[in-house]
């Protein structure tokens, strides 16, 4: 029997039975309807939460950090770190550099705050309260997702006398004139939405480096400066957007190579014997792929260095989301499980009704295997046409649910601050031929047991049949 003999056979049978044929394939769309539904609302929330925490930082991003923090760290004897931790410093760099798929790495300094006085103004009037102070490679700003609200970014030509502020730094100078209340200035924004000015103008101030000798105390607290030879003057050139990660309000960024030379003149002035070798406080590098952000991160961990990565966050958020997938999974596993007992019981019946007919075949000649073919065939075409209109459902179904539900589900599921749109149900291609061929082979499963039972009717029983 030929193909096309075979096809045009169930078509026909499917079709003089249309009405139990609907009911078979209405099982199987409400299945697979289920099944592409269900998923998608798991890859919505996934995209849902990389781009919440593509919002808090890049996911591609691992921070190595240091045993101890700041200058002291870096300058003096009395170091925190453990003899037995690996030294953050450029040899270690450069083999972090060397770490397969690590796109770029970068490192910055902290200074400690006792070893500098940051000020502005005639004689010193303005003097830094309080910000943390680094020292990084400006051309590595666009990384970091660096960008200035007011002002310009150093360039090579600026960098070595140019300082950068957080947006709340300029608010954290104090005028020495002034006590009480009318020393500072409180950010606060104004009726007409721009904020109060600050002391000091965040673009184009003078600004001065005092490096602190701190062997000569004064009764307030405070250090006695070094003296002209221990100052570095620089200009105040932008002020920094607010980063996602909040790591930049209260920092102040002066040029990495500028910030070792404070360490090393903070060490000359203060007759630090035996300084310790400059080390970095962080290093944070970029990898060419979020899929390879866990192979890097175990590299370093396994070179001793403490590491954290959005994508660890990702990965527990994954996991809990993975939960969450296995229930809707479940549930639309369950609906196919009736549509294949339906099918089933479709092609049962279908066979006593037949019976007659595939004895005539036999005693034609038909093959065991035409006959065999035929009814799987049947069974498919039944799981095929419910794919196809439970697919066009789901698309239905998707739509509305991100058009009119959207946003309050993902408020509800807490990705509202993702900015995907209230995207929650995403349907891609490879779903949809996912959805089709399963719920083909559901039909052509459930249809291999009555198959079967349909071969092995005897021809001369099935003939005298009425």
């Amino acid at each position: 029997m030929k193909i096309f003999d075979m096809i045009s056979i169930c078509f026909r049978n499917l079709w003089r039975r249309k009405g139990r044929t609907m009911l078979t394939v209405i099982g199987v769309v409400i299945g697979s309807c289920a099944v592409i539904v269900m998923i998608s609302l798991g890859l919505g929330m996934n995209k849902a939460m990389d781009g919440m925490l593509s919002s808090w930082g890049d996911l591609t991003a691992v921070t190595i950090y240091n045993g101890a923090s700041g200058g002291m760290m870096m300058s003096s004897s009395s170091t925190s770190s453990s003899s037995d931790k690996p030294k953050l410093n450029d040899k270690a760099l450069e083999a972090i550099k060397n770490i397969d798929h690590v796109k770029i790495a970068v490192p910055r300094i902290e200074l400690d705050g006792q070893m500098i006085k940051i000020c502005s103004g005639r004689n010193d009037r303005y003097v830094l309260g309080w910000a943390s102070v680094y020292g990084v490679d400006f051309a590595t700003f666009p990384e970091l997702k660096y960008a200035a609200s007011d002002g310009t970014l150093p360039d090579e030509h600026n960098k070595d006398n140019a300082i950068v502020f957080g947006m709340e730094v300029p608010y954290n100078f104090t005028d020495s004139k002034k006590h009480g209340q009318a020393a500072t200035v409180e950010r606060q924004q104004l009726p007409d939405g721009s904020y109060t000015k600050p002391f000091i103008d965040p673009v184009g101030s003078d600004i001065m480096i005092k490096i602190n000798n701190t062997k000569k105390p004064n009764s307030d607290g405070t250090y006695q400066s070094g003296g002209k030879g221990y100052e570095h003057r620089l200009e105040s050139v932008a002020v920094l957007q607010q980063d996602p990660m909040w790591e930049t309000p209260y920092a102040i960024f002066i040029d990495i190579d500028l910030a070792k030379q404070i360490i090393e003149e903070y060490n000359k002035l203060n007759n630090v014997k035996n300084a310790k070798e400059i080390e970095y406080s962080q290093v944070k590098l970029f990898c060419d792929d979020i899929a390879n952000v866990d192979y890097v991160q175990t590299a370093i961990e396994e070179m001793g260095y403490n590491a954290s990565s959005m994508a660890q966050v990702r990965k527990e958020m994954q996991g809990e989301l993975s939960v969450i997938q296995g229930i809707l999974g479940g549930l639309a596993a369950i609906s196919l499980l009736v549509a294949a007992i339906s099918i089933t019981n479709t092609m049962i019946m279908s066979i006593y009704e037949r019976t007659r007919e595939i004895g005539v075949m036999k005693v034609l000649g038909c093959f065991i295997g035409n006959i065999r073919a035929i009814f799987l065939m049947e069974a498919g075409m039944i799981g095929l046409l419910g794919g196809v209109i439970g697919t066009v459902i789901s698309y239905a179904i998707s739509f509305v649910m991100n058009t009119f539900l959207g946003g309050a589900i993902s408020q509800v599921m807490g990705f509202g601050m993702s900015g995907e749109g209230g995207e929650i149900s995403i349907i891609p291609l490879w779903l949809v031929l996912l959805a089709l061929g399963f719920s083909t082979v559901i039909g052509l499963i459930s249809g291999y047991y009555p198959a079967n039972r349909a071969v092995k009717i005897s021809a001369l029983e099935a003939i005298k049949n009425e």
